[in-house]
């Protein structure tokens, strides 16, 4: 297929050497042209491999485990094997690069080998042939985990049933199906009459099942209170494709699938849900070297009010921070990698008025290398406009719990090939991206382009 710029495999020497030259383990202290030179597309774990002074082969993955060199020469396109110019190439975009390295880590941790071996013993040897012969039985890599990968070279039971490839080893404890909803809400607050908040909720389902039979049937009725409507339109819930059947009645989608283990169920969106969790208010104000701190915090009513985490974080990038004094109506207030100021509120917001507040005066200075004796004083502390426009970061995280009340009923579960399954279901409410920004700064905002000017634009 590649005619005259076909490159044979050399010999295990020659290959080596060349190798060891192009890694740096040879000549290191000298300057080789093909390694060394500034205009070469550095694009590793993938490096070329000079065979002779003409040709090259490309790519060779290469991965260091223990002082060890694992390598691997994927069959390429030919189109992609003949190009010259490497540099605009996307590693991501070569699948025999990504089957590569992973089939590469697969076989250190599956025939573990230690750089002070000289030769592979018979039994070493034997391992590198089941595995090779496993992970690739007709060159094309179906599995690399190692620890399936041994359990099909050495089966525990004797049962004929083919399982599926996500999980070939058969399951012979209790039958159990293991439901995980993960809700999470992204909000913006400004607290600015120009400037309206925003908001998004969206979660997803995992179903992780361990249960006798090569590829049992699930079916699950999945809650979503309010929601469902933007279901029936298609627009709130998306589904995998191992989900042969959903229904929708009411409130309610019953779902009918066939579980793949670690992979989303399904993804739903909550547009409905307008309003914030929590409300927060942050005012941030600089004068010279000190800034006063701010902070209000509203539980919205009805809301769970139980956190395994309940923090805010107030990042000054470029400077150093001091605590001078600090008075927050719960929880503490320390300084995290020398320019975070954390507020750790606690597990609850105050039972009564669910709501925690944080007063604070702090000595800030721009961060001067060691070398520099240089003292700064508050008269330089100028230009200092950009940290006024800034935010709090509020992270929080609730167990068994979701804000929309999506849930999955646990007696709605039903396994094809097993009458009696233990079902448990999970869940848990986290911010993503939860800020409230500074109300005494510029309020950021994104300006709508003319529909005239973008036309004008397209087009060019």
């Amino acid at each position: 297929m590649s005619g005259d710029a076909y490159v044979g495999i050399p010999t295990d020497e020659l290959f080596v050497k060349a190798l060891r030259t192009e890694v740096g383990l040879s000549d290191a202290g000298t300057f080789v042209e093909s390694r060394d030179r500034c205009n070469k597309p550095v694009l590793y774990p993938a490096f070329e491999v000079g065979v002779t002074e003409k040709k090259s082969l490309w790519p060779v993955v290469v991965l260091e485990n223990q002082g060890l060199i694992y390598c691997a020469l994927p069959l390429m396109p030919h189109e992609v094997v003949t190009q010259k110019d490497k540099t605009g190439i996307s590693l991501a975009e070569l699948p025999g690069v990504s089957l590569a390295v992973e089939t590469l880590n697969g076989l250190g941790q599956c025939v573990p080998l230690t750089s002070s071996m000289t030769s592979l013993t018979t039994a070493q040897t034997l391992q590198l042939h089941q595995f090779v012969s496993t992970c690739m039985p007709f060159g094309s890599v179906t599995c690399s985990n190692p620890f399936l990968i041994s359990r099909l070279i050495n089966p525990s039971g004797k049962g004929k049933a083919k399982q599926p490839l996500w999980n070939p080893v058969q399951h012979k404890a209790k039958s159990q199906v293991i439901i995980h909803i993960k809700e999470e809400v992204r909000c913006m607050q400004f607290n600015h009459s120009e400037m309206r908040d925003a908001m998004d909720v969206y979660g997803s389902v995992m179903c992780k099942s361990e249960v006798e039979g090569t590829a049992p049937e699930i079916c699950l009725t999945l809650v979503q209170p309010g929601g469902n409507d933007q279901n029936i339109n298609g627009g709130g819930l998306t589904v995998s494709p191992a989900v042969s059947s959903i229904e929708y009645t009411g409130t309610t989608s019953r779902l009918r699938f066939r579980p793949c283990n670690n992979q989303p169920l399904c993804h739903y969106s909550l547009p409905h849900l307008t309003d914030p969790p929590i409300y927060g208010t942050f005012k941030l104000r600089l004068n010279n070297n000190l800034a006063t701190v701010h902070i209000q915090l509203q539980l919205q009513a009805g809301i769970k009010n139980h956190f395994q985490q309940l923090e805010v974080h107030i990042p000054f990038h470029g400077l150093k921070v001091s605590i001078v004094k600090s008075n927050p109506s719960v929880g503490s207030l320390l300084v995290q990698s020398g320019s975070t100021l954390v507020w750790n509120v606690g597990s609850k917001f105050p039972a009564k008025l669910l709501d925690v507040t944080l007063n604070a005066v702090c000595k800030v200075r721009r961060k001067v290398d060691s070398s520099d004796a240089q003292q700064i004083d508050g008269e330089e502390m100028s230009g200092w406009e950009q940290y006024i426009n800034s935010c709090a970061l509020v992270l929080f995280k609730m167990a068994d719990y979701t804000y929309s009340g999506t849930r999955v009923d646990p007696q709605s579960v039903i396994v094809s090939t097993a009458p009696k399954v233990r079902c448990s279901v999970t869940s848990e409410f986290v911010s993503c991206q939860y800020k409230v920004w500074n109300s005494e700064g510029e309020v950021p905002a994104v300006a709508d382009m003319p529909v005239k000017d973008l036309q004008d634009l397209l087009l060019k």
